[in-house]
């Protein structure tokens, strides 16, 4: 069984939801990543992608404004470090995502699971 952690990305990248948008993009552009975890008292509590991006400009949402406008707040789906990569496709499909963070057996999340992951974990 092929299983999520051997194909994510670490370290997550977190940033709290009144971090500016022009401050998370430009993290997101300097480190080459597609998300980032957005927390609130230091807990995930939704995720910022690269898509998110577009949507705030197409929103009228200023520079500075703050990522939880536009982040994907709540209901943050979350799967285990040994979820297979099939099932974890699954869920991404299901609940049209592209980016699945990825917890230890602690509860910490360690990394992200993307689409981009997929060819090469099926492959």
């Amino acid at each position: 069984m092929k299983k999520v952690k051997d194909y994510m990305s670490s370290p997550i990248l977190m940033v709290d939801v009144n971090t500016s948008l022009q401050e998370v993009t430009k993290l997101m552009m300097e480190r080459g990543y597609g998300s980032v975890l957005v927390s609130e008292g230091g807990d995930p509590k939704g995720i910022f992608t690269d898509r998110d991006a577009v949507k705030a400009i197409a929103m009228g949402l200023n520079p500075s404004d703050p990522v939880r406008l536009a982040a994907t707040m709540g209901n943050l789906i979350v799967v285990d470090e040994d979820t297979d990569v099939f099932q974890a496709a699954e869920i991404m499909s299901k609940n049209k995502i592209r980016h699945l963070p990825v917890k230890n057996k602690e509860g910490v999340i360690v990394g992200m699971f993307s689409i981009t992951d997929l060819p090469k974990a099926l492959g």
